[in-house]
């Protein structure tokens, strides 16, 4: 069974990991009152954060982003949240680290456990909330240090490698984006409702939470024009490059034209052409062709266009 009961005081704390059927009814039985839609979008694997409100208890939906290395972009992974008087029930995949490591040091460790859920159930919602978002903020640091990485390799050579790094911290900017957005909401309704089962001096530590999230915001939209910028950037630089090996393929178009154009002329298998009559003639095309040449040269110098 993949449920864990986890009791201080007039407290308890049901953590359910990777939840199934038999969970549910367990739940269920124990507790009657919870609605079955809830109890349903506790077996779903993805549901939209949100946050129901009944006479005696919240149902909260919340996402947090994990990063998938093998795909190198922030996934959603949700926690769905059941708060009533004394009773905090906690169901999610186990994937995100702040979350496994807050329950097992609660049940491991008695003074934690009193530290946590001696004042209620509801300041036990916010001390799980409150290390969720935060460890938020190393995610966007890592960030931070790609896009430091790709500022640092902007100019060299390897544009395509430099092109690639960019569209995987956008990609990941986006969907980080996507993610918290939502969340906010979630703490704004805590903050601004009015439950008998919720305390009421937490306002303020909702509001805080409220501001993390902002913050968060903040630093992704800072992210995000930042990555734009490095991508125009290096959008202007190919474009440069490009220019470049066009320019020296139109000057060697060029400058072999006069040779190219006499040696079609010249070699024309007709009767009438002079060389037959003339033997000086073979050299007198070359170093005509040569003159042409150096004079579209000198040209193309006084133009500046070389």
């Amino acid at each position: 069974m993949s449920t864990t009961i986890l009791q201080h005081g007039r407290v308890t704390w049901i953590n359910i990991v990777r939840p199934t059927q038999f969970d549910m009814d367990q739940l269920q039985a124990t507790y009657p009152h919870i609605h079955p839609l809830n109890l349903r979008d506790f077996m779903n694997d993805v549901e939209f954060p949100k946050i129901d409100h009944y006479d005696d208890y919240l149902f909260i939906v919340i996402q947090l982003p994990r990063w998938d290395a093998q795909e190198q972009i922030s996934r959603p992974s949700e926690v769905d949240l059941l708060i009533s008087r004394g009773i905090l029930v906690t169901s999610h995949s186990g994937n995100l680290k702040p979350l496994s490591e807050l329950f097992a040091r609660a049940q491991a460790d008695e003074t934690m456990r009193e530290k946590l859920m001696d004042c209620g159930a509801s300041p036990l919602l916010y001390e799980i909330l409150h290390d969720l978002i935060d460890y938020c903020f190393p995610i966007l640091h890592k960030v931070n240090q790609n896009i430091r990485h790709i500022e640092d390799h902007l100019f060299q050579a390897d544009t395509e490698h430099i092109l690639q790094d960019v569209a995987i911290v956008r990609r990941d900017v986006i969907a980080l984006r996507h993610i918290l957005r939502p969340q906010y909401d979630i703490i704004h309704t805590l903050e601004q409702g009015n439950w008998s089962f919720i305390h009421d001096d937490l306002t303020l530590y909702w509001s805080n939470l409220g501001d993390h999230l902002a913050q968060l915001k903040a630093m992704l939209d800072e992210h995000m024009d930042v990555i734009n910028g490095l991508s125009d950037t290096l959008d202007t630089l190919a474009s440069h490059r490009i220019d470049g090996v066009v320019r020296v393929l139109t000057l060697i178009t060029i400058l072999t034209a006069p040779l190219t154009l006499l040696a079609t002329v010249f070699g024309i298998n007709v009767d009438l052409l002079p060389q037959q009559f003339h033997s000086i003639l073979f050299l007198s095309v070359n170093i005509l062709g040569v003159m042409l040449t150096l004079m579209l040269l000198r040209y193309l110098k006084r133009k500046h266009w070389l």
